[in-house]
């Protein structure tokens, strides 16, 4: 019997920019529906809360074995299931649950928006993910692995740099930004701030302040078009810390990796511009499937 796809709602709350000193408040829960014919009513939103579907495709037959939860957050313009459809395949071989959220993007050029949407965004999913083995009633890993396209990527790899315990490998493909997994500029000195480094992470997260330690213990791969390096498909404001275009960029972050100590991976796909090709795709799967065979928390 093939898996059933289902359409689940996610809550994102607004967060406002914090002031100096101040302590951001946490992300609205998240209410999760995983069980045939029977529906969860999710909790009253509260002001402020907007409700995005969740695209949620199960293993088929009974689990013999703790399920792999795989993450695919796709990009701008684009949606959880039309995003999740390609990937099917690759799920049904491995048998993993394949979570597909809808995103609320804004406006991910300008540092200032990006600084109070990513926190929320972020907060959301890491909820959602711990909720996960309670509402689907299945045997999951401990651990889930994230897959990202475009701005999909660069949340995919922000959600590791916050909640590294909750993430065994990140697979991020063609992001237009980064935050490195810097406190210091390297160039003045001086504090790198979010969402340009992690200096003040802290003050997004409620207190929580970025372990480098556990960071470099996630295994990333990076996947980038070699044609997509077009300056002007990426905002400016990044441009003195990573380079000034998506190719650059990825090479720049997988280097901050490098000298953290995180074994991440780059691969720069020839003849391909900023697009998600099955080739990529392949490569993501097969890196996140090497990274969770060897996941020691799996065992």
């Amino acid at each position: 019997m093939a898996p059933l796809p289902l359409l689940l709602p996610l809550r994102v709350g607004r967060r406002a920019r914090p002031r100096p000193g101040a302590v951001p408040l946490a992300a609205l829960g998240l209410s999760l529906l995983l069980a045939l014919g029977l529906l969860l009513t999710p909790p009253p939103a509260p002001a402020g809360a907007a409700a995005h579907e969740v695209y949620v495709r199960t293993p088929s037959g009974a689990p013999d074995a703790p399920v792999q939860v795989v993450v695919a957050l796709h990009g701008m313009g684009d949606n959880g299931p039309d995003f999740a459809a390609p990937l099917a395949a690759c799920a049904d071989q491995h048998r993993w649950l394949l979570v597909a959220p809808t995103m609320p993007y804004g406006d991910w050029t300008d540092p200032a928006q990006l600084a109070q949407e990513e926190p929320s965004l972020v907060a959301s999913l890491s909820e959602y993910v711990r909720q996960l083995p309670d509402r689907t009633g299945l045997p999951l890993r401990p651990r889930v692995v994230v897959l990202g396209h475009s701005r999909g990527a660069q949340l995919a790899l922000r959600f590791a740099q916050v909640h590294p315990e909750q993430v065994a490998a990140v697979a991020a493909l063609s992001a237009g930004t980064y935050t490195l997994p810097l406190e210091q500029d390297p160039r003045t000195g001086q504090p790198l701030v979010f969402p340009f480094g992690v200096a003040d992470l802290a003050s997004y997260t409620g207190g929580q302040a970025f372990d480098a330690a556990a960071f470099a213990r996630v295994p990333v791969w990076l996947g980038v078009g070699a044609h997509d390096d077009q300056p002007g498909a990426v905002p400016r404001a990044w441009d003195g810390y990573l380079g000034d275009n998506r190719v650059d960029r990825a090479r720049a972050f997988a280097a901050s990796l490098g000298e953290l100590g995180n074994s991440a991976a780059l691969v720069v796909f020839p003849d391909t511009e900023h697009t998600l090709t099955e080739a990529m795709r392949a490569d993501a799967c097969a890196a996140l499937a090497q990274a969770t065979a060897a996941d020691p928390a799996a065992s």
